[in-house]
């Protein structure tokens, strides 16, 4: 497998909180063993502010479903014990 390292530079940017394969969950009003989880599979700086993050989270759905949110409506899979 290649290893592909990309550097992203922006005067207001601050390092992307999770990496491409990290495996996350989406924050919700429902209990935290119910959040769905999925895998980071791309990201983005916002358009507008150019220092927020946005990633896209492949689902883990049988459709493969992706849906794009901001860093504030992810924790990492491994954390939510503590949620």
């Amino acid at each position: 497998m290649n290893i592909i390292t990309i550097t992203f530079v922006h005067p207001e940017a601050k390092s992307p909180k999770y990496t491409f394969g990290s495996r996350v969950a989406i924050t919700s009003n429902c209990q935290p063993k119910e959040w769905a989880k999925g895998k980071i599979t791309g990201l983005r700086l916002d358009d507008y502010s150019g220092s927020t993050w946005n990633y896209t989270v492949d689902l883990d759905y049988p459709q493969g479903y992706c849906e794009e949110l901001a860093e504030e409506d992810l924790v990492a899979e491994n954390e939510l014990a503590s949620c």
